[in-house]
């Protein structure tokens, strides 16, 4: 292993995180995407500045088919935060078996769980309908909007 740092192995078996293996590619994923991220917006803002961003159409697909990417990363994001941290929920004070909270019922945790997974469908549905109003509209043309 390269780099700097503290290693794995200077901490006791008992303290690892679980799922190693998907905490470092989860880690690779969010990085990589930062990356692309930034090599993708530099040369957008070299090609606006000078005028030709909506003429490369070549760039317009590029950016068009990286609109999943930012979720990618995020996921991927959140997942190595969750992933590294366990065992512990605070690092050497509390494990996250000592975590969970002993007066939430199952019941109270599934009408939360339920109740965020409609607000984000229908918010999810929104956003869909709102980008395909947008497109089917199409472009401004001089002050008009094309059909």
């Amino acid at each position: 292993m390269g780099g700097g740092g503290t290693r794995l192995n200077s901490f006791p078996e008992n303290d690892w995180p679980q799922n190693i293996e998907l905490l470092y590619y989860s880690y690779h994923i969010m990085v990589g995407l930062g990356t692309i991220f930034i090599v993708v917006m530099v040369v957008a803002a070299l090609l606006l500045w000078r005028g030709k961003l909506f003429s490369a159409r070549w760039m317009l697909w590029v950016l068009l088919l990286s609109l999943p990417f930012p979720y990618i990363a995020n996921t991927a994001g959140w997942m190595t935060a969750e992933l590294g941290r366990q065992p512990w929920l605070v690092y050497a004070l509390m494990r996250t078996a000592d975590g969970y909270s002993k007066t939430v019922s199952a019941g109270n945790g599934m009408f939360t769980l339920l109740g965020f997974l409609g607000m984000y469908t229908v918010l999810g549905i929104l956003f869909l309908f709102l980008v395909r109003r947008e497109i089917e509209q199409g472009p401004l043309v001089e002050g008009r909007q094309a059909h």
